[in-house]
């Protein structure tokens, strides 16, 4: 083992990556923040030891870094900027600092020893992305190695996924609005009428493909910067069925068939005039299944979505899932043994992972018809991950509560645990997990220790969807009691400190459970309800449902059992 002296120097090229300023400004800041004595040096200074940056490196991958180790110094070493900086946070990290949330960093004490050697590593997945809210913000997500597109991680900082119009794009590209009234050929055909509402296009409209050929490269040219355009399905069901469409998808066996011949039509048209872009697009819902024919083009990214499918026990085992997704309202059919159209998640990954080249995947982390309900999912996250890498997935983003402000049902810790488990799925979950807590709710530690084991046991047999309601079976009376008690006694132990507020905005979670599943004539409930919505606003929560307005959500407790009855409360819509 080496120890690292109080005064250290740091040092890298002149003609260096605005990459390596930031790394080095960063060892300045957090090294400094440990009580040590850190100044920039040119290569050729001389001090007891130092710290040596260089990203111009052949022979790394993309994203990699390597770390050598001597008596006297410390050399990081990347074949590009991003490296560099995920090799500065590992080295930060393996000297003691963990960086869990945007608003908490544990500071290690001296003596800090770092093992002699060369210590070489890759990111598991090209593309990491985590949609939980505080991994937007570019500072902490690049501390935890992603490069997320949604998140504002600037070049400086290694950069991110250049994506334009990032999801859901056809109405986008061609607007019901606009050409419905004039043209409603150009849109699904369902029980020989094209529908206006909840409608997609008709893909096999070579008046459509024009529109959308001319419309990715208008994104192009308005957005040199971006080098993937999303041309995707509406986020609902009802493709296409006209007699054109229907052949193509019956020859192929899938929905898909028709998405990917349309997608590649288009990936085609730019690929001469622009060789670095990447078309994207979505196997979700109707088009999860893979086609029997046609390929992917290799300029085509294919997205394959896990909403179907059951959270609470791996995807590469459980093969129940639900249909009936409801995405606008929140809600989804009961779960069935055994899908009903076709074959289940894990030989769909299989299919796609055999005939696509680029391959990502949109997984599912929390609840979102309730934000607050405490959702059993934690022992999922490294076996699910393990899996799409086992099928050589090369992006995944990890969806979860991405409302303003913060967070309750373990998100925190959630966002924490995806974010490493997608540079390294093979991480001890555990000592991950053990980190964190105690790092996060400092003297509280122990009881909360304790309630995320209660959690990652908790749903047994019973399955979890990310629309289950707060009667779902895996919520027991006697495990929210439980899970109540542990967080009394957490609460005691951090009470009127920074710890405590963190106690008691995850204690939310539990006082909605218990609340939602209260009649509402039942005594004092009224009362009740007008205390926990003073306590979620004062604790930063901005959302109990996926956007929908807080105030009517509170109001729906009033008077709804299990929350239900949801037609009355308002969509929000805000920039991600």
């Amino acid at each position: 083992m080496v120890r690292i002296p109080n005064c250290i120097s740091v040092s890298y090229l002149p003609d260096a990556s605005e990459c390596v300023s930031y790394a080095a400004e960063e060892l300045n800041h957090w090294l400094g923040s440990a009580g040590f004595q850190v100044s920039e040096a040119g290569p050729d200074d001389r001090k007891a030891f130092s710290v040596v940056l260089h990203d111009h490196v052949s022979g790394l991958p993309g994203g990699a870094f390597r770390r050598t180790v001597t008596a006297h110094q410390v050399l990081l070493e990347s074949s590009e900027g991003c490296g560099i900086v995920y090799g500065m946070y590992d080295f930060l990290e393996d000297l003691g600092f963990r960086f869990l949330t945007p608003d908490c960093t544990t500071i290690p004490s001296s003596p800090l020893e770092l093992e002699e050697g060369v210590h070489e590593e890759k990111p598991a997945f090209q593309a990491r992305e985590v949609f939980w809210r505080a991994a937007i913000d570019g500072s902490f997500a690049v501390r935890l190695r992603l490069n997320s597109a949604r998140s504002t991680i600037t070049p400086r900082q290694g950069g991110k996924l250049m994506f334009y119009n990032f999801s859901h794009s056809f109405n986008a590209l061609v607007p019901v609005e606009k050409w419905y009234d004039t043209h409603p050929e150009y849109f699904s055909m369902k029980n020989n009428r094209r529908l206006r509402e909840k409608t997609q296009l008709c893909l096999s409209n070579p008046d459509v493909l024009r529109l959308c050929i001319q419309g990715v490269r208008t994104w192009i040219h308005e957005h040199p910067d971006c080098t993937i355009f999303s041309v995707s399905m509406n986020d609902w069901y009802n493709a296409c069925e006209c007699p054109a469409c229907r052949a193509v998808d019956e020859e192929e066996g899938s929905q898909a068939g028709s998405v990917i011949r349309f997608v590649n039509a288009i990936a085609d048209n730019i690929a001469e005039d622009y060789p670095q872009v990447m078309i994207h697009t979505f196997a979700y819902l109707y088009c999860r299944r893979p086609p029997k024919h046609v390929r992917p083009r290799k300029n085509v990214i294919v997205r394959l979505c896990s909403i179907e499918c059951c959270f609470s026990h791996p995807i590469g085992i459980c093969r129940c899932e639900r249909g009936g997704i409801n995405v606008q309202y929140g809600s989804a059919a009961n779960f069935s043994g055994a899908p009903s159209s076709g074959a289940a998640f894990p030989e769909d990954l299989k299919g796609w992972s055999a005939i696509c080249d680029n391959l990502f995947v949109w997984d599912y982390t929390t609840n979102y018809a309730n934000y607050l309900l405490p959702f059993p999912n934690l022992d999922v996250l490294k076996s699910n991950l393990l899996l799409f890498h086992q099928y050589g997935v090369k992006g995944v983003l990890e969806q979860g509560n991405f409302s303003h402000g913060q967070c309750s049902a373990l998100g925190q810790l959630k966002t924490y645990l995806v974010s490493k488990l997608l540079w390294d799925p093979h991480l001890d979950t555990d000592a991950l997990i053990q980190d964190f807590v105690e790092g996060y709710y400092g003297p509280a530690a122990s009881p909360m220790l304790s309630y995320v084991r209660l959690w990652q046991h908790a749903a047994g047999k019973h399955h979890a969807g990310i629309y289950d309601m707060p009667d779902a079976d895996y919520l027991t009376d006697d495990l929210l009691s439980q899970a109540q008690a542990l967080l009394r006694q957490a609460q005691a132990l951090a009470e009127k400190t920074l710890y405590g507020e963190r106690v008691e905005r995850e204690a939310l979670s539990v006082r909605y459970a218990f609340l939602t599943r209260e009649p509402p004539e039942t005594a004092e409930h009224h009362q009740a309800v007008t205390d926990f919505m003073n306590d979620v606003r004062r604790l930063g929560i901005t959302e109990l449902f996926e956007r929908k307005d807080l105030e009517a959500s509170g109001e729906l407790l009033r008077r709804s059992r299990y929350a239900r009855n949801r037609q009355y409360v308002p969509a929000i819509t805000y920039p991600i």
